[in-house]
This record gives C-alpha cells, sequence and structure tokens, in this order.
C-alpha cells in the first residue's frame, strides 16, 4: 500500500473517530418512567461541541483557571457515573413540583463507593436508599443503577414509587416520546405530556452560541382556555417594560391559591381586586431606577426633657414607574382599593399606599383605563410595537450596581455580562408561540461566566 493511500486510511478513520466522538449519540429507553409527565433532555455532545467551537473561534472569551493538584484519592462525580450522550430528567404526574429524578449508570464501583464516603451520603436503614445533605441528593440503588431524586421532597414514597416503576415493573415512557423529545435537535429539549391544559404533547426547545440564548417552543391549549392579543407599545429604552392580556378564567383557576396568596402578599393587596374579567390587559413600564431624597423627623430631648426636632437626609434609590389597567372592570378596580384602604387623599392626589418605596398616586384616566404612576415618572417616547398576549423587555445593564450587590453572589455572575432579556408569547390559528431571547454585552467575555 502506498503511502497516500495509507495517510487517506488513518485521515478516514481519524474522521470516523471524530464523528463517533462528537457527532454519533445514543439514548437509553429505560431512563425515563412511564408515569412522567414533563421530560427535560440535555444533549450534552451538542453542549460539549457549541463550547469547543466558541473557544477556538472566540478564545479571548474564555478564561482558564489553573488549580493546585488535587489529593490523590479524591473523586469527582464522572469518576463516579457514566456520562451518556443524553441526560434525562423528567417530573413524575401527581409528585410535588420539586420531585425530579434521573437515571445514571454507576461508573466505577470502587469510586462510586469512595465518593459516597467523600460526600456523607447516608444509607437508610434495611433499603439500598442512600442520601446525601451537602449535595442535596438522594438516590436508589439497582444494580449499576441509580435513581437520582432531590432530597427536599419530604415524603419518601414518590421515589420510592419511580424506582418500583423503573426497576420493578419496568414501565418506561413511550419510545416514541423520548424519539420526539430528542428529535427537538437543541442543546436543552422539555417535553410536556398531553393533559387538561394541553391538547397534545408541548415541545420546548433552548439553544446558544456565542452572543444569545434562545427560548423557542409552541403548544396547544385546550379550548375552555382562552388567550386574547392586545397591541402594547413601548420604550425600548426603558429598564422594564411588561405587557399581558387578561387571562381567562380557566386559565385563571389554574393557578394555586396559595400562589395568589404569596402574590397578593407581596403586591400588598388582593390580586383577585386586580385580574377581574372585565379588564382586557395591563402594561407597566419602569422607565429607570432614579436617585430620591427620604426625609424623616426624629426627636432628641435637652436637660429639661424638652423635644428636639431633627430632621434626617437620606439619599435613596427609587424605581420611576407607570402601571396602567385597561378595560371595563377598572372601575371595580379603584372602588376596591378605595373601599379598602389602599388609596389616601393628599394635595398631590390618591396616594396609592401598597407602594411604600416610591410616592406613587392613583387616578382613574377614564371609563376604561386606570392608572398608578410614581411621582417621578418620566416617560421615554414609544419606539416599539408588539401585537402579543405578553411581552417582557428588560435591560440589565440600567439596573444601577447598588442593586445588584444584594443579589445571591451566583446569580450575580451569572448574569454579570448579560445586556438584555425578552420575552414574546403570541398565538396564531389555536397554538400558543413563544420566544426568549438573552443577549450578551458586546464584549469578549462568554455569555455565562
Amino acid at each position: 500500500m502506498t503511502k497516500k493511500k495509507w495517510a487517506l486510511l488513518i485521515a478516514g478513520i481519524l474522521l470516523l473517530f471524530g464523528y463517533v466522538k462528537l457527532f454519533y449519540k445514543t439514548y437509553t429507553e429505560t431512563a425515563v418512567a412511564k408515569s412522567a409527565d414533563c421530560i427535560i433532555a440535555l444533549d450534552i455532545k451538542r453542549v460539549t461541541n457549541t463550547v469547543i467551537w466558541n473557544i477556538i473561534t472566540t478564545p479571548s472569551q474564555w478564561k482558564f483557571s489553573t488549580s493546585p493538584d488535587e489529593e490523590e484519592d479524591k473523586v469527582n462525580w464522572d469518576d463516579m457515573v457514566k456520562l451518556p450522550d443524553y441526560v434525562f430528567l423528567f417530573h413524575a404526574a401527581s409528585h410535588p413540583a420539586n420531585a425530579w429524578y434521573t437515571v445514571a449508570h454507576i461508573k466505577d464501583e470502587a469510586d462510586f463507593k469512595k465518593g459516597l464516603q467523600q460526600y456523607h451520603f447516608k444509607k437508610r436503614e434495611n433499603a439500598e436508599e442512600y442520601f446525601s445533605i451537602l449535595a442535596g441528593i438522594e438516590f436508589i440503588q439497582n444494580g449499576d443503577k441509580i435513581l437520582v431524586g432531590n432530597l427536599a421532597v419530604e415524603d419518601k414514597k414518590f421515589i420510592r414509587q419511580v424506582a418500583a416503576e423503573l426497576f420493578v415493573k419496568k414501565q418506561f415512557a413511550p419510545k416514541e416520546t423520548l424519539k420526539t423529545t430528542v428529535a427537538a435537535r437543541s442543546h436543552l429539549a422539555v417535553q410536556w405530556a398531553k393533559n387538561n391544559f394541553l391538547l397534545q404533547p408541548a415541545v420546548i426547545k433552548a439553544n446558544f452560541d456565542k452572543n444569545t440564548i434562545t427560548v423557542d417552543g409552541s403548544f396547544s391549549p385546550a379550548k375552555q382556555f382562552s388567550f386574547a392579543e392586545n397591541n402594547f407599545s413601548y420604550a425600548a429604552s426603558s429598564l422594564f417594560s411588561l405587557g399581558f392580556t387578561q387571562p381567562s378564567a380557566a386559565l385563571y383557576n389554574l393557578i394555586a391559591d396559595s400562589t395568589k396568596a404569596n402574590i397578593s402578599s407581596a403586591m400588598n393587596f388582593n390580586i383577585d381586586s386586580l385580574l377581574v374579567q372585565n379588564n382586557t390587559c395591563y402594561k407597566l413600564d419602569i422607565a429607570a431606577i432614579v436617585p430620591g431624597v427620604d426625609s424623616a423627623i426624629t426627636y432628641t430631648y435637652d436637660d429639661n426633657f424638652n423635644p428636639i426636632e431633627k430632621a434626617v437626609v437620606n439619599n435613596i434609590l427609587e424605581p420611576s414607574f407607570n402601571f396602567t389597567v385597561n378595560g371595563n372592570g377598572t372601575g371595580s378596580v379603584y372602588r376596591y382599593w378605595n373601599n379598602n384602604g389602599k388609596l389616601e387623599k393628599t394635595a398631590a392626589g390618591e396616594l396609592f399606599v401598597p407602594v411604600p418605596f416610591v410616592k406613587s398616586y392613583c387616578s382613574k384616566l377614564n371609563a376604561q383605563k386606570l392608572a398608578v404612576v410614581s411621582n417621578n415618572y418620566q416617560a421615554a417616547p414609544n419606539d416599539k410595537n408588539n401585537n402579543c398576549i405578553f411581552f417582557l423587555n428588560l435591560l440589565l445593564t440600567k439596573i444601577p450596581n447598588e442593586l445588584l450587590k444584594f443579589l445571591p453572589y451566583g446569580l450575580m455572575q451569572a448574569i454579570g455580562n448579560i445586556e438584555s432579556l425578552q420575552l414574546l408569547a403570541k398565538k396564531n390559528n389555536g397554538q400558543i408561540f413563544v420566544h426568549c431571547s438573552v443577549n450578551k454585552k458586546k464584549n469578549d467575555l462568554p455569555i455565562i461566566q
């Protein structure tokens, strides 16, 4: 065989090896329980290939740190379990919202046992069940397989039910379901099973590149869950813009009472009083976070116990916002707020009491429009339009650093290089289409640090 043929043979072998290593993917059909109502598929090779390509094409965006040599007897998770081409996470029907599961295969028995000690796993009595408070997970072992769950789920019957379904009854999600999820051809895909809300299964896809993270999907809601659209105008330069149409009664009733109670507590008024069926749409514009001055009167006393008034002035940051409600139900909203002490008559107008961090005033602009506006609001010209069910536009670069420092350090690091976020929901021929875009700042750093 000539040198040229040898070279071609070697090149072909290398190309085949590269294809198998980087692009050829398989997945197990026994990793998801039949009872799963939501499946998340993470395409490990697609994620790895995208990161490698980004490093090759924009090496300046990536920083690599060197760490001291690790202890010889220390093991990592990838020493303990195999990393498949696809990682499936799933939620089982009727299980708690935070009950998510994944199946993993033990890579090396010795390293696995060593890792259990390293991460302080403890074994429950009379069962192959282990848990780690440090890692926040628990698992049930069956041979070389483990079913991993969230330790925060208090009732252990749920993870045991799934383990019995997978390991004993051998009841797995239909092959076509997994095939549909994998066929999304995305870095991450989420599939919801058909239910009372969905006429058919719905798939949401998430992808990323050097500059953007995008999420796209569509779903077909049942007929009783109607969605209306409205033409919203907003200023692209505002820090935060939000608009949505009034949810139908059937859709609003899907929200748990506990969730409504938490929202009401955060808003300082009953959310049911605002989202009435006669309304059509709602819009919030936070133009910016601006400096403000807050003054307070305190008292000290002289030697004869006479009060001495003292004024204290604080420099603060306040939101500059305008919230409007449109529809025939605005009159009932206004009356509820007025009758329940949410409005206070002042010389400047009717002070909206539920907003304590900036002086805001409520006014009934006309028969179908109600507004709550901060006293420092300065509107920017509306230069964007969306005919949609829901839209959100957030400019993270306009959030003052003084406020960002109150975020958890991990979250602050994650969003530190993100410039903006857009979210849009529209309808077409009975389907709802959702698009989300996360855009990075114009620099040489990766979108997520």
